[in-house]
């Protein structure tokens, strides 16, 4: 059985911008990744009047375009809708369990359930911990979370994405229903170049030019 390393995320494009650096050196070590995707980012930014299932399916097209830029070879699409309030979030947590239950895990990455401003990534992030509770499969390498929508204030690992940094941005520029009104791509090149240059306040000079970073999340129950 392989060691897998399953992304969970809440969004088509959420890996890419939050962990793609980090998703294709994992390709190149060898590692094998699953992403599962949520919702189907129907009701995302759309100055073409498209309609909500035309959306979905261009995005949907995009994933699957951004995941082979990565080297990542599985996307599963939940195609949950495009709002945090519709989510079935019964149905998403048994297929969660029932994915998560064939497989045995390296490591699950997913988006922050605390520190993340948006609530379909703090809802994702919630799900993912639960589900890899409930499935009994511990991940051997840890639960992460990766930074999107607001920088974590605390972070326990650091992935300098120096060589990986061009096929991330490229991911991104995959979507392109999305980068046509919001530069996610910009965006985030300047935050992973902070994370490099801002890494270690101690160090005569940085370590790398750009690099990501993920907090550990305990896999625990908690109270609501």
């Amino acid at each position: 059985m392989k060691h897998h390393v399953v992304i969970v995320s809440a969004h088509p494009d959420d890996m890419e911008i939050g962990m793609g650096g980090t998703a294709a050196k994992l390709v190149e070590s060898q590692k094998t990744i699953t992403s599962v995707v949520i919702t189907n980012g129907g009701r995302a930014s759309n100055p073409f009047g498209w309609t909500e299932q035309r959306m979905a399916e261009t995005r949907r097209e995009e994933a699957l375009r951004a995941a082979k830029v990565l080297g990542v070879k599985e996307v599963i699409f939940l195609d949950q809708p495009d709002a945090v309030e519709e989510i079935n979030v019964r149905v998403v947590k048994q297929q969660l369990v029932e994915l998560l239950s064939r497989m045995q895990l390296a490591e699950v990455y997913t988006l922050d359930e605390e520190l993340d401003r948006h609530p379909a990534h703090r809802l994702a992030g919630k799900l993912a911990r639960e589900c890899v509770l409930e499935s009994g499969m511990i991940p051997t390498a840890g639960l992460w979370a990766y930074e999107i929508w607001g920088p974590l204030a605390t972070w326990n690992r650091l992935e300098y994405i120096d060589d990986y940094v061009a096929k991330k941005m490229l991911a991104i520029a995959e979507h392109r229903s999305q980068v046509a009104t919001i530069p996610y791509g910009e965006g985030v090149l300047g935050l992973n170049r902070w994370r490099a240059v801002f890494a270690d306040p101690k160090a005569s000079a940085p370590a790398g030019a750009y690099a990501e970073v993920f907090r550990r999340i305990a896999i625990s129950p908690r109270s609501n």
